[in-house]
């Protein structure tokens, strides 16, 4: 049977991955329209001319393209923030403490919990460079050396001159999903095997 830890865990989820999902088909949306627009204009005689309406129209379409693909990368920042301190607030609810370390160590005795470590590693650098720019602490590495398919490699030099790697931080809809599937797998799961009758539908 299932528990209300069981529950809120699922719950809280998937309102957030739901949220997520229709806020990106949103954006891409928009991005497809932009598209067919473009590729009639392009297809028009207007394409050909040098008439500053139809040049001013087209330069229009490229700011809409650019402004929704901005707001899709704000979007995968906001979620894999959202979603890493989810996951941060149900361990202070049902594990105690108030460090990573501690969560993971805490749940190697709890047979309800079956933490995906090495994705959650990953999400937490992910969510510090989106908040502090993947500032070195230490000797831990950072996201930029450990994940250098993050980031946009044109950029990286501005990046590093600026010390702030949000600059070239680009992710993308895999990683989110990423993000989501270790956290879903690194919560209460009491009971609970993400499938079949048992799991609690909304």
């Amino acid at each position: 049977m299932l528990n209300w830890a069981t529950i809120g865990f699922q719950m809280g989820f998937r309102s957030i991955e739901r949220a997520y999902q229709e806020s990106r088909k949103t954006f891409e949306r928009e991005k497809e329209t932009v598209r067919l627009r473009m590729d009639e204009f392009r297809a028009s005689s207007a394409a050909a001319t040098d008439d500053d309406d139809d040049c001013d129209y087209a330069d229009h379409l490229v700011d809409l393209d650019w402004e929704a693909e901005q707001s899709l990368r704000t979007l995968r920042e906001a979620f894999v923030t959202m979603i890493y301190h989810f996951w941060e607030n149900q361990c202070r609810t049902n594990l105690g403490g108030k460090e990573f370390k501690k969560w993971i160590g805490y749940a190697k005795d709890r047979p309800e919990y079956q933490f995906d470590e090495a994705g959650l590693t990953r999400l937490r650098m992910i969510v510090n460079c989106v908040k502090h720019g993947d500032a070195k602490q230490g000797n831990r590495p950072t996201l930029h050396q450990v994940a250098p398919e993050l980031f946009d490699a044109a950029l990286v030099h501005t990046a590093t001159e600026e010390d702030d790697f949000r600059i070239a931080l680009r992710l993308r809809d895999e990683d989110v999903t990423a993000a989501f599937a270790a956290v879903k797998a690194s919560g209460h799961q009491s009971d609970y095997t993400g499938e079949g009758p048992e799991e609690f539908v909304l």
